[in-house]
């Protein structure tokens, strides 16, 4: 495994179609669901350079409008994205496929399958780094499609974390560290993070492999059966839209939101509701 940071590059165009992927899901009843703040997922696509370190560049979001999709997982079809490797085929340059992306919504409380009562916020995210891969994530990287760099495999993984706060609140919006940054869309606070995975062959693995495998609490030793290991590779992710300090909370109004509904009120309509309060 080289040590060297790898890079996701995600263009504005490719950020827009991220947000709207994200939280249209969050907001908006889907498949006949009587629950809101459900996962989405969707294919990455744009271009990858030719040398190490790995570096990609997101400019194209495919959203899988076939995945089945709950609050707490989501699964996309195989079928699809050989469907759409071969349209993009077609399209040639600019159009490499480069990995996933997907959602991890929090609403304020929810509910357990068992009855139990989770409550979240936007300091107990961070606290725990809930915008980071979970253990399963990183386990449906070995299943990953991968991009070939030289002689070495990796796969992308891109996740965005949403969850609706009582106001807005931006004084902490930036880069958290060189792989994830929180921003801010009127009261929803979101988090963009990105991860590169080097698929390793079981032979070649280093100590500093299996140390790395570790990241997102996965034990190497329950996968004796693989052949081929996903391990955490040093990502910084490189967002050019996200840097512009600010523009991201101009137009938003406020999205009210629970278990089963939820009500966006445009800026206008707030902006008229906050100064009648006053």
């Amino acid at each position: 495994m080289t040590t060297d940071l790898h890079s996701v590059n995600i263009s504005k165009e490719a950020l827009f179609d991220i947000i709207l992927a994200g939280l249209e899901a969050y907001a908006i009843k889907h498949d006949g669901q009587d629950v809101v703040a459900i996962e989405t997922f969707a294919h990455m696509w744009g271009r990858t350079n030719k040398n190490l370190p790995f570096k990609c560049y997101v400019d194209h979001l495919t959203p899988e409008t076939s995945a089945a999709r709950t609050r707490g997982s989501v699964t996309a079809s195989d079928i699809s994205l050989e469907l759409k490797q071969d349209i993009a085929a077609i399209f040639g340059k600019g159009f490499e496929y480069i990995g996933t992306m997907h959602s991890h919504p929090y609403l304020k409380v929810e509910q357990g399958e068992k009855g139990e009562v989770y409550e979240y916020d936007a300091k107990t995210i961070r606290k725990k780094k809930f915008y980071q891969c979970s253990d399963t994530d990183h386990k449906s990287e070995f299943t990953s499609s991968t991009v070939t760099v030289g002689k070495r495999k990796y796969s992308v993984a891109v996740i965005l974390t949403v969850h609706a706060m009582d106001r807005a609140r931006d004084e902490l919006d930036g880069a958290i560290d060189e792989q994830v940054f929180e921003f801010s869309l009127g009261n929803l606070k979101m988090w963009l993070f990105a991860q590169v995975f080097e698929h390793v062959d079981s032979d070649d693995l280093t100590d500093q492999d299996v140390s790395e495998f570790g990241k997102f609490e996965l034990d190497i030793k329950k996968f004796d059966d693989e052949f081929t290991f996903p391990i955490p590779v040093s990502t910084k992710l490189n967002c050019e839209a996200l840097g512009t300090s600010g523009f991201l909370l101009d137009g938003f109004g406020r999205l009210k939101i629970s278990d089963k509904d939820s009500l966006y009120t445009n800026k206008k309509q707030a902006e008229k509701r906050f100064w009648h309060k006053m």
